[in-house]
């Protein structure tokens, strides 16, 4: 770490932004950088900033949640620069930002047209295919290329911009590059005519999860594929089907010291004024965590219900 991104952060963090995750990488690189900052919420990432280190170094960070916005340049009194030499490091700034967003708008796009051709190619799910087999799921929805299984993810328009591929011992990746905010693993949520299939729709982490919902329920279900994910994917949800109920099934994280499942997904369903459902009742204690997917298919059904209910 150079002296210079020392000294960033440093002032960063007299300013109230104290980063809870590693960024002088980043900021060494020049690259803009978006983080968790301390008195965040669990899932929120409210700091931002961005330091350039070509001739005198200089840059930006601010923190969204808390209304903070800072120029620094190595050297000065923040308060002492003139309107040109701010003007001059916020043009350094936008054009880094909009660099960024080009370079990851073509990774998105060129993992896009990947992802495509890999499920066009791909043949129909082995139902013995060793992470079906330990989940107990059957394999709809999604299909096989080699040994991994393919779990498309879409926008709300029904386009695949990437695709999660899971090995037999239930190694999952992404397309590297590839965009996730936003997008979800769909199933049943139309009828075969376009209209909307009746009934919730449940909204998971991930395709384990609500494909086991679908067997226990017959619902609409869509997969995040991540506890962050939720809330987006949620209010694509809520934009397409404005008037249907749904459901955020959490994963309760209770093993962890902070249980990112259950908090993520009850910010995400009250984002949407949607219900929030529990993978086992809270006065049942455990050491480990638990999801949709580990409960058996008739107590997955009860607690789906009871939360429709009111009953949960």
């Amino acid at each position: 770490m150079t002296d210079a991104v020392s000294t960033f952060i440093d002032a960063m963090q007299s300013a109230g932004i104290r980063p809870l995750e590693p960024i002088a990488h980043k900021l060494a690189a020049g690259q803009p950088v978006r983080f968790r900052a301390e008195g965040d919420r669990p899932g929120r990432r409210n700091g931002w900033a961005v330091l350039h280190l070509d001739g005198v170094p200089a840059g930006v960070f601010r923190h969204y949640r808390l209304g903070i916005r800072s120029i620094w340049r190595a050297g000065s009194d923040p308060r002492a620069l003139t309107p040109a030499e701010r003007r001059a490091i916020m043009a350094k700034t936008q054009e880094a930002e909009a660099r960024r967003k080009a370079e990851t708008r073509a990774k998105q796009g060129a993992a896009a047209l990947e992802a495509q051709a890999l499920w066009k190619a791909a043949e129909s799910a082995d139902p013995a295919h060793g992470y079906l087999a330990a989940k107990g799921l059957a394999p709809f929805g999604i299909r096989q290329s080699g040994a991994a299984l393919l779990v498309p993810m879409f926008d709300p328009a029904f386009r695949i911009w990437n695709l999660q591929r899971i090995a037999t011992d239930g190694g999952k990746r992404f397309l590297p590059g590839g965009r996730i905010e936003g997008l979800f693993w769909p199933h049943a949520m139309h009828l075969a005519d376009g209209r909307p299939s009746p009934g919730p729709l449940v909204i998971g982490e991930g395709f384990a999860t609500v494909a086991a919902i679908h067997e226990a329920t017959g619902y609409a279900v869509a997969a995040a594929m991540s506890a962050r994910n939720l809330e987006p994917v949620a209010k694509a949800m809520r934009g397409l089907f404005p008037a249907r109920q749904i459901i955020i099934a959490a994963d309760d994280d209770c093993h962890l010291a902070e249980n990112m499942g259950l908090a993520l997904a009850t910010s995400a369903a009250e984002a949407i004024g949607g219900l929030l459902a529990i993978p086992r009742p809270e006065t049942v204690l455990s050491e480990s965590g638990a999801d949709f997917a580990d409960l058996t298919r008739a107590d997955a059904a009860a607690i789906i219900a009871a939360t429709l209910t009111g009953e949960a």
